[in-house]
């Protein structure tokens, strides 16, 4: 075997020979002048170890097999791009890793320069899809991620969901069910970033118009009537388009508005202070703290809850209505005022305006509406406050007049007037009272506040009166007679 050592030209071989054949390491120039290898010859043919250049400035460095490109090499692109693998008769088959010079960067298997069996493509923005491909396309079992935070596990077709799969979305939401050609098609649930919930028929990407909430109801009246100082509830559902409860409605955000509508009709005690328009204004509500009802402005209020109740109050009335006679009344008289023990109000405590809906309901119960200052006080003939047997001066009868009585009336002093009404259980209770809303006709709204808006829909908002009514100050609201309060048993300490 002799090397030769001719000058390179075009169709010419510089290299090893085997009886004039080409035949160990050499170096050849096609005649085209795009093509030049320079490897390993085996009798004439390129085998073994070789690179392979274009005049453009691409290559082939690696595997040949009975003059192909087979086997393990590198190509280059002039463009940019490069693969490192296997290699098939020249074509990019088997397992290899291609850097595109966009930046895509594919690792898997091929087949005719085609991914072909499972690989994972960058697509050099972010995005990664790891799976099957067929026919260059993503097909078969995937997952993929967006560099915008969406994903997507499950089946694949044509480079299209395809199947049972699931996709979380960018903003939390997520779908598990069917899909059609990279459509939510069929069966399946939605969880909104909110938490609500959808589980049902999908048609073309959308759930169909008769499966969603149609608005929002109280359960119960939308008119309540409440004394000074009690609590109520609040508690509503989420409706179907037939009136049917939305049990599959959970996470809808709710809030919650309380606003003053008027006075009692008749009430001579109180007025709502005039809205002057200037905000910061002493006395003045400005036009941010106003907003629309259906029956008319309403100035917002607040809303609280009670979380510590005294019960003896509640279960007094229901043994009150269950006894006769009245268990406050000695034969048909009311009796003794000094007998009372006030039952305390809890003091409101502040709560929050906004609830999940869980299974189509939300409620805020045992709430109340603090005290405010939209309205200002009167001057009136109210009645006075607590006069005891032993203070109060007894009225006189027609005829017959009781020396006592008399006497103690006489004697009674202005000082002794104003402590009547400053001691007393009514006293305490009335000071009590100040904690919360004067007695007028409120307004409660709540409105659908979801964010962001469930498949860009906003239920409609609905409405509730409350009525507070006044607590006179000669009323035994709140008030049990010491009789009926039960006598603590003794203790087997003190009995000893």
């Amino acid at each position: 075997m002799t090397a030769k050592t001719e000058e390179l030209k075009p169709g010419k071989y510089v290299g090893q020979t085997l009886n004039q054949v080409r035949h160990g390491q050499g170096k050849y120039v096609y005649d085209n002048t795009f093509f030049t290898y320079d490897g390993s010859w085996v009798e004439g043919i390129k085998h073994g170890k070789g690179v392979l250049s274009m005049r453009d400035g691409g290559y082939y460095k690696g595997d040949f097999t009975n003059g192909e490109i087979t086997g393990k090499g590198e190509r280059f692109w002039a463009k940019g791009s490069i693969y490192v693998g296997e290699f098939d008769r020249g074509e990019l088959s088997g397992k290899g890793e291609m850097k595109y010079a966009d930046g895509r960067r594919y690792t898997g298997h091929w087949y005719d320069n085609m991914y072909e069996g499972k690989g994972t493509l960058h697509s050099g923005v972010g995005d990664i899809y790891t799976g099957h491909f067929h026919l260059h396309k993503r097909h078969g079992d995937g997952n993929q991620a967006w560099a915008d935070g969406k994903s997507y596990e499950g089946g694949w077709v044509s480079d299209k969901p395809h199947g049972h799969g699931i996709m979380k979305y960018s903003d939390g939401s997520v779908y598990e069910g069917q899909f059609y050609h990279g459509l939510s098609k069929g069966q399946g649930s939605y969880t909104h970033v909110t938490g609500i919930t959808y589980s049902g028929l999908w048609i073309q990407d959308e759930i169909p118009p008769e499966e969603f909430a149609s608005g929002l109801a109280f359960v119960g009246s939308t008119e309540v009537e409440i004394n000074h100082g009690e609590s109520f509830s609040i508690e509503l559902a989420v409706l179907h388009a037939d009136g049917s409860v939305m049990e599959g409605d959970t996470g809808r955000s709710l809030n919650v508005q309380v606003g003053l509508l008027a006075t009692l009709p008749g009430d001579k005690t109180t007025k709502i202070k005039s809205d002057t328009g200037v905000p910061g204004e002493e006395g003045s509500v400005s036009e941010g703290q106003m907003f629309e009802t259906p029956f008319g402005e309403a100035r917002i209020a607040n809303l609280a809850e009670v979380t510590k109740k005294d019960t003896r109050w509640e279960e007094y009335e229901e043994t009150r209505e269950e006894s006769t006679p009245n268990p406050r009344e000695k034969d048909g008289r009311p009796a003794s005022r000094s007998g009372y023990e006030y039952i305390k109000l809890p003091a409101p405590a502040p709560t929050s305006s906004k609830r999940k809906t869980k299974c189509g309901h939300a409620s805020w119960v045992n709430v109340v509406i603090p005290a405010h200052e939209l309205m200002e006080a009167l001057d009136s003939d109210e009645e006075e406050g607590d006069m005891t047997e032993e203070t109060k001066p007894k009225a006189k009868k027609k005829g017959k007049s009781s020396p006592a009585a008399s006497r103690k009336e006489r004697s009674a002093t202005p000082e002794d007037k104003e402590k009547w009404k400053k001691e007393g259980p009514r006293a305490e209770r009335d000071k009590d009272l100040l904690q919360y809303a004067a007695p007028g006709m409120y307004v409660i709204k709540v409105e659908d506040v979801t964010q962001p808006k469930f498949f860009d829909r906003t239920l409609p908002p609905i409405y509730m009166k409350v009525n507070v009514l006044r607590v006179k100050k000669s009323s035994t609201k709140y008030l049990i007679p010491k009789s009926a309060i039960p006598t603590p048993a003794p203790s087997k300490k003190s009995e000893r």
